[in-house]
């Protein structure tokens, strides 16, 4: 019975031997081409594109590094990309080590790619050919970074490349070579060298680094990273922290240009307008999550330093973060509104400064049509779409600013981001004494942004604002106060400005007007503001002083101007226009007492906001009368003008008074002797401020 159950295993056993040796000799000798049409079937259906194998395809499976060699491999597009395939491979070599695949590490030992040709396409919805993705993206999540095994040794033959990215305006050509070794002849065997443009302007792109052989996950892959776009200079000493496995990066980068902003078609990060600048970072990449850290650098004139976090994990990035500028030149800031840096100088012209030398008087004349190019509102258009693009909370602050003669001490805002509304909020400017501040929101969601603008200064000192001679004396003296709140609609600052409905009131609670205003005007100090100032006494004390303005559709008209001191009251009328950014208004000083000489002639402002002419009208007709614009003809009750800037000023010791006598005179009174140009006549509800007529001589 044994012997027989012996002979019977011995049997099987050679059967079974037979069989293997039967299937080893298949296998070896078999045509692996049976295979190409269900592998090309499986991997169609798995991709989404048409896999095919017009070449032979060979496998050598007896060995601890099986390998498979594919002849003329070719991937398609997707459905909406149909027009030539993403890549065309003339040989792939793929070698996989057998023993790491049984507890799931992918190793491959060696990877040859022969006279690869590849085509990436991104369109203008977002939909990229290498993401294997067929939609348009969302706000859903992100894909996570395509997972390569790791590569020991990887051989690049005749590489081609071509990119087309429609966001990014994109389109580039080049070259991919990996070679085995280096030698002094190729010190960087590893290149993809590519040139073509990006928004209309030249790009240029290479990257190089070592021989790809004998890599190790444990060991970073250093590479360098060069890029030419437009004004745009990127320079990168980075690794690859485990090669091939791009989720994990870090790197050195250098950044230089003319405006940040045009590195939108690089970053896809809607980034603010700047003057020139030439900054370096640190960043480190994990998964869709990227660190700037160590920004140092200079924008314009101004230092930059600080941090940022870019999360990556959603369709629409979203970046936070804090910057910090030591010294902050305020042209520099401008720029990010789309201003230019302009040049300094008085804003007088050449006849006023002439006739000011001199102690005539200056006659008006009229204002040259404006300067776009002097522009006070910045014509630069909001770009909406890359609004939209992203989310943002940063936050920005300077220790010290550098604004002309303007005192600032302190710059401080926080910008917002958040699904196509871009607000600051707040921001603050701090001056020694007073500071301004107060918050903006845009909102881009649609094709035309809404704009919501409201400012408030508070406690400015004016005797800060003075020249920059030693001797200089400030032209105003007090304590200022006002407030902005405008809305309007358009895509750049010029345009909302333009559309503009609002309110702004200024007010001066107490202070002094000084010969320096005078002089500064051009105006004969002892004729200038209706004997305000004479030569005997050089400043004028204020009792209390507003201004009040109404603004509709881009008009500011002056509801009411009016400066109380205790000799004379200074009254004013007029309207700005904030489109074309024209002033024609007129200042005219009334003495509160009997005069028999006295000159009656307003002063003019005209001209445009950014070069203002200031003159005598020494044309107009005035009757002799009392103080033109009593102040009972408010059209707003003067407590609550005041209001709007500050309730508690209503309290202040001479506004008060002004209060009280402006209530006292009553809501009505006789038509003034003093009528300004009424330009605003043909705008509807363009307000003008009556005035009164007294019968003193």
């Amino acid at each position: 019975m044994n012997r027989t159950l012996r002979k019977s295993l011995q049997w099987a056993g050679i059967a079974v031997g037979g069989l293997v040796l039967i299937l080893v000799l298949v296998l070896a000798f078999m045509d692996w081409n049976w295979f190409k049409h269900p592998i090309e079937r499986i991997a169609s259906a798995k991709s989404g594109r048409t896999v095919t194998i017009a070449g032979d395809l060979n496998v050598h499976i007896w060995s601890w590094t099986p390998t498979v060699v594919l002849n003329r491999l070719t991937l398609g597009n997707p459905p909406w990309e149909a027009n030539r395939p993403m890549a065309k491979i003339e040989r792939l070599e793929i070698h996989l080590k057998l023993l790491p695949l049984l507890r799931g590490a992918v190793i491959l030992p060696r990877v040859a790619i022969l006279k690869p040709d590849v085509y990436l396409h991104q369109d203008k919805s977002g939909r990229a050919n290498w993401t294997f993705e067929n939609k348009a993206p969302t706000n859903a999540p992100a894909s996570k970074p395509t997972k390569i095994p790791a590569i020991r040794d990887l051989l690049i033959e005749d590489g081609q490349l071509q990119i087309a990215d429609d966001m990014r305006k994109l389109k580039v050509v080049g070259t991919i070579q990996a070679h085995e070794r280096k030698s002094q002849a190729d010190p960087t065997p590893f290149r993809i060298q590519g040139h073509g443009t990006i928004n209309d302007q030249p790009f240029e792109l290479q990257v190089a680094g070592g021989p790809l052989v004998n890599l190790d996950p444990d060991h970073p892959y250093p590479y360098d990273l060069n890029i030419t776009a437009g004004d745009i200079k990127v320079s990168s000493r980075g690794r690859v922290l485990k090669p091939f496995d791009l989720s994990g990066m870090e790197a050195d980068v250098a950044l230089s240009g003319k405006d940040l902003a045009e590195g939108y078609y690089l970053t896809q990060l809607a980034l603010p307008n700047t003057a020139p600048f030439d900054l370096r970072a640190h960043i480190a990449r994990t998964g869709l999550r990227f660190a700037v850290t160590d920004i140092a650098g200079r924008v314009g004139e101004s230092d930059l330093h600080g941090k940022l976090d870019i999360d990556a994990t959603r369709k629409r990035p979203s970046m936070t973060g804090e910057l910090v500028s030591d010294r902050l030149r305020m042209k520099d800031l401008a720029a990010s509104l789309g201003g230019k840096t302009a040049k300094g100088g008085n804003s007088l012209d050449a006849k006023t400064e002439q006739m000011a030398a001199t102690k005539q008087p200056v006659k008006s004349e009229k204002a040259p049509p404006a300067d776009p190019n002097a522009r006070l509102f910045p014509d630069a258009h909001l770009q909406v779409d890359r609004v939209r693009a992203m989310d943002a909370d940063v936050h920005f602050r300077a220790k010290s600013i550098e604004a002309g003669t303007v005192p600032f001490k302190q710059v401080a805002f926080r910008v917002k981001l958040d699904d196509g509304v871009l607000a600051l909020d707040p921001f603050a400017f701090e001056m020694p004494q007073g500071h301004l501040s107060g918050n903006a929101k845009i909102d881009a969601r649609k094709d035309v942004p809404k704009v919501h603008l409201d400012v408030r200064i508070k406690d400015i000192q004016l005797d800060q604002l003075k020249g920059k001679a030693p001797d200089a004396q400030p032209p105003l003296v007090g304590v200022m106060q006002a407030r902005m709140v405008v809305n309007g609609s358009g895509d750049s600052v010029h345009r909302v400005m333009s559309d503009a409905n609002g309110t702004f009131t200024l007010i001066l609670p107490s202070g002094e007007v000084r010969s320096a205003f005078a002089e500064l005007t051009g105006i004969n100090v002892s004729k200038g503001l209706g004997l305000l100032l004479t030569k005997a006494n050089d400043k004028a004390e204020i009792r209390c002083g507003v201004a009040q303005f109404n603004i509709e559709d881009g008009l500011m008209s002056a509801q009411n101007i009016t400066f109380d001191t205790q000799n004379v009251l200074i009254k004013g009328k007029g309207d700005i226009e904030l489109g074309s950014e024209e002033l024609n208004l007129q200042i005219k000083g009334e003495p509160k007492k009997i005069r028999f000489t006295r000159l009656r002639s307003p002063i003019e402002v005209k001209g445009h906001l950014k070069k203002p002419s200031v003159g005598l009208d020494v044309g107009a007709t005035v009757k002799q009368g009392a103080v033109a614009a009593a102040l009972g003809t408010l059209v707003t009750p003067l407590a609550a003008v005041i209001a709007f800037v500050d309730p508690g000023l209503a309290k202040d010791q001479n506004c008060a008074q002004m209060i009280a006598e402006a209530d006292s005179r009553g809501p009505k009174a006789p038509k003034s002797d003093f009528e300004s140009p009424n330009r605003a006549s043909t705008r509807s509800n363009a307000a003008t401020a009556p005035s009164s007529d007294s019968k003193l001589r």
